[in-house]
């Protein structure tokens, strides 16, 4: 029986341990997985860790607007001359709201969202039409949009079109991180990192460029427009990082600190160019790991080192074999590649890395599933999602069994002061995140154990890649998470990502006819409006009081015409301890799903 809510009582409080064991016997006897579903559940991690305005209302009925006063941040300490171009209405702020949270923290870093979205963007160019299969294409092309929207935000163009600042990292690490909450109730101060051409990055700069073409690829067909203004910020962001070299890691030392390297950002943007048909072709070409210019890679495609990326599109675009060649020697200098029977738990937060490998075997097996190459890869894949000895599927949702006790703040927010030290089991199922999983020295099963149950954007997008190669080669049912996202309490199964909208809530239908005309008119289906039936905090009138009702009164304050509440619903909603519907009460009702409020405490004196 698949687990299609959360897990049972006696699975969530179980703590698995596995001791120091080699990768090699860490296996079972594998079996086709359904790779089609599995792509198309992994898109959902990107909307669970959805930041700003939007989220509310949006595919995951759990989460809620959060951060919205990053759209207020201060600017900080800039020169007169960016302040101005930064902030020209010279009050101090600017918006820097949106965007994704980094992994199962509420930090935003652009290196890793431009890592991620360049990566989405290749598994669409690696296998065409993959996402159509599966039947999320038009939530692909969500994702990207909401992080090309936000790259290109807290990018700040001069007169000329050139780069002026770019707002990179919002929050401080350590701040944050001391904060076990869900986001949507936090207002602890996020300060703005900027870089400048007097203290730049050039690998997140030049990331960026990746994450808008990859952005601008897979968006070519079904609005050029839109794909055209990612380009035109790309190449400014790429003209920005090399004319202006350097590695400032200021925000994001200790997290993703950069070398001084950043040639292979580089090379990546200029091979996305190339294939759009907006630049040269790439002359770099490898052997034996060097890139030319003192170039080396002996490392995975990961979010500071994409030399393997780079080489991956250049095969796929040109065919030619000297990429190839590369791409088998890097896969088999870490422990010695990816073979049937053997997990390769290369690094910290295996899962990421393993699936990075993929990439290069999969290209490798030149679309032949019966290839030593593929059949490596695939085997690599099905152990993740639970072809292992613990029987879990190190993507969430995915499969009979998943680990329970993850270190993600949204979906496992603790609450009377829990922490993750003190090993919650996850609210919420977050269907689609790819966490660490096991790893040289085994697994635990435990939310502070995060190179094991914590997952990240990186971590996503690598799974991507893989994934759709498994789909394109070996297939599935693209259907079956249709079934599996109307019986999840966590997916807004209305949502529809083509419109970027929520749907009205469920509603009864009446018609009623004249002489002359037809008519019909929605009513929700509520209990007469009396006082002695007040379910404080029920917004929604469904006889309980969760997130859903959050985004009943948000919804209802954006558009009454569309999401009106009902007279009870309005005297339900009305809890904060002021007269009248306010995003105060929303916010109240957000905390008792935190678990910072009771119900019984409810309305607010």
């Amino acid at each position: 029986m698949k687990f299609t809510k959360k897990l049972t009582a006696a699975a969530a409080s179980a703590v698995l341990a596995v001791s120091s064991i080699p990768a090699a016997n860490l296996s079972v006897s594998a079996a086709d997985h359904n790779y089609m579903e599995a792509l198309a559940m992994s898109l959902y991690f990107f909307d669970s860790n959805a930041c700003g305005k939007g989220v509310t209302g949006g595919p995951l009925t759990w989460r809620g607007d959060c951060h919205t006063y990053d759209a207020e941040a201060s600017v900080g300490s800039l020169d007169g001359s960016l302040k101005a171009i930064v902030d020209p209405d010279g009050d101090g702020k600017v918006d820097v709201s949106g965007g994704w949270h980094d992994a199962g923290d509420h930090i935003k870093f652009n290196i890793t969202i431009g890592f991620a979205m360049s990566s989405l963007g290749m598994s669409d160019y690696f296998n065409p039409d993959i996402y159509e299969k599966a039947g999320c294409r038009d939530h692909l092309e969500y994702e990207l949009r909401w992080g090309a929207d936000y790259l290109m935000k807290t990018t700040f163009l001069d007169d000329n079109g050139d780069v002026a600042a770019i707002a990179h990292t919002i929050a401080e690490g350590g701040t944050d991180h001391s904060f076990w909450t869900s986001p949507e109730v936090q207002t602890y101060d996020r300060p703005i990192y900027w870089l400048t051409a007097s203290s730049n990055n050039s690998a997140v700069s030049c990331e960026m460029a990746c994450g808008l073409l990859g952005a601008a690829y897979v968006l070519k067909e079904s609005d050029p427009a839109y794909s055209a203004e990612c380009i035109k910020y790309a190449k400014a962001l790429l003209k920005f990082g090399t004319t202006h070299v350097g590695n400032d890691t200021g925000g994001i030392g200790g997290f993703y600190s950069t070398d001084a390297q950043y040639q292979d950002e580089e090379a990546l943007a200029k091979a996305w160019l190339w294939i759009l048909g907006e630049g040269d072709k790439p002359t770099r070409v490898p052997k034996d790991k060097n890139y030319g210019d003192n170039q080396y890679d002996g490392w995975i495609y990961t979010w500071d080192k994409v030399w393997q990326g780079y080489s991956a599109l250049m095969y796929k675009a040109t065919g030619d074999t000297v990429f190839k060649d590369e791409l088998i020697l890097e896969m088999n200098g870490q422990q010695g590649g990816l073979k049937v029977g053997s997990y390769n738990t290369s690094g910290w937060g295996t899962s990421r890395h393993n699936c990075a490998l993929q990439m290069d075997a999969y290209l490798a097996a030149d679309g032949d599933p019966d290839s030593e190459y593929a059949k490596g890869a695939k085997w690599q894949l099905d152990f993740i999602l639970g072809d292992n000895n613990l029987g879990y599927s190190f993507l969430l949702g995915f499969g009979d069994k998943w680990p329970s006790h993850i270190h993600h703040r949204a979906a496992n927010p603790g609450g009377e002061g829990i922490t993750s030290a003190q090993n919650p089991s996850a609210k919420y199922t977050n269907y689609g995140m790819l966490v660490g999983g096991i790893d040289g020295s085994g697994y635990e099963d435990h939310a502070d154990r995060y190179q094991y149950t914590e997952g990240a954007l990186d971590y996503n997008g690598s799974f991507a890649i893989a994934c759709s190669f498994a789909a394109a080669m070996y297939g599935g049912d693209a259907s079956t998470f249709d079934a599996v996202k109307k019986s999840a309490d966590e997916i807004n199964d209305s949502f529809k990502f083509a419109e970027g909208d929520p749907q009205p809530p469920e509603t009864t239908t009446t018609t009623a006819t004249t002489a002359t005309t037809t008519t019909t008119t929605t009513t929700p289906e509520t209990q007469p409006p009396t006082d002695d039936t007040i379910v404080w905090g029920d917004a929604n009138c469904d006889g309980k009081v969760s997130i859903a009702d959050s985004t009943a009164i948000l919804q209802h304050l954006g558009n009454q015409d569309k999401y009106g509440l009902s007279e009870q619903g309005l005297k339900n909603a009305d809890v904060d301890g002021k007269s009248g519907i306010t995003t105060e009460d929303a916010l109240t009702i957000q905390m008792v799903d935190a678990k910072l409020l009771t119900v019984d405490q409810l309305p607010l004196k």
